[in-house]
């Protein structure tokens, strides 16, 4: 089964993508630069996280698993205060704080000495590091190893077909 075929292979490895980008931007952030060249490069370092949660973490990952795999689960368990359930919960925590984090960003390209807004991107940052990390973990001790005891092949192939969609969606996007 090649990794295009088993969409939970898939998903462990973008989470190792995104463990991977959680440790650079955390490198990044600290006290507010104090010289406007490092505010620029701190500036544009996590207004591109940002769009990565929404691109890649949110829209891409994201959607994968809310239209994939997580019906195809719930067929099995149902979604209401199961993984399933808590799994779409720590999403739309998530969201909520892409966009705490997509507002301060903004603030801090209108206001490069705003230093309110760069310290609440650094708790935002930590904030999504912490869920992140937790949530990667719950899902690849727990979910996707019942993923994969739970789901018939079928199930499977029907869940690679719906991530490959919406792969094929996300790239032809602007």
């Amino acid at each position: 089964m090649s990794n295009g075929d088993d969409p939970i292979a898939v998903l462990v490895e973008e989470h190792r993508i995104f463990l991977r980008r959680l440790q650079a931007i955390r490198a990044v952030l600290g006290p507010f630069p104090q010289t406007d060249p490092a505010r620029i490069s701190a500036r544009v370092a996590a207004a591109e996280f940002a769009r990565f949660l929404a691109r890649d973490v949110d829209g891409f990952h994201g959607r994968k698993e809310e239209e994939g795999l997580f019906p195809a689960i719930a067929r099995h368990v149902g979604s209401e205060g199961g993984p399933v359930g808590v799994m779409l919960q720590d999403h739309g925590t998530l969201r909520s704080l892409h966009s705490a984090l997509a507002r301060d960003t903004d603030r801090l390209e209108s206001d490069p000495g705003a230093t309110e807004a760069w310290s609440r991107i650094v708790a935002t940052t930590e904030a999504v590091d912490d869920l992140l990390r937790f949530h990667i973990d719950k899902e690849d001790r727990v979910l996707f190893p019942m993923a994969r005891e739970l789901l018939s092949p079928g199930e499977i192939a029907e869940v690679a077909q719906i991530c490959r969609e919406i792969e094929e969606r996300i790239d032809r996007a602007p």
